[in-house]
């Protein structure tokens, strides 16, 4: 004869109602975000709209390219191709590159200009 205690039918009765719970905790649970896409530095915006002056000034005579050689680190160099020397060297910066903030891109966008003359 088979016999039924209280403790045993308890937990027969809570089994299907923590399944429950745990489902419901499982939507309520946030999801996981998806990465966000790489935001562009301001210095790299700024490289490309000082790139598009000079590409509407020059017209297709030249073409800027960004970090086709990478100077290191810590370093910002603008050269013009064909010419030994650079229009802009700033090498061996520290962070936060205080000399690169410091130099005005109107100036260096002239110097570019001038040298392509």
């Amino acid at each position: 004869m088979a016999r039924v205690t209280r403790s045993s039918a308890k937990k027969d009765d809570k089994a299907p109602a923590k399944a429950e719970k745990t489902e419901a905790a499982a939507k309520a649970a946030p999801k996981k975000k998806k990465a966000a896409a790489k935001k562009e530095s301001p210095a790299k915006k700024e490289a490309k709209s000082e790139s598009d002056v000079i590409e509407k000034a020059v017209g297709k005579k030249a073409t800027v390219k960004i970090n086709e050689e990478k100077p290191g680190k810590g370093n910002f160099v603008v050269r013009i191709s064909g010419k030994e020397e650079p229009v802009v060297e700033l090498l061996g910066m520290k962070r936060p590159f205080p000399p690169l903030k410091q130099l005005d891109m109107d100036e260096v966008c002239e110097k570019v200009l001038a040298a392509l003359a």
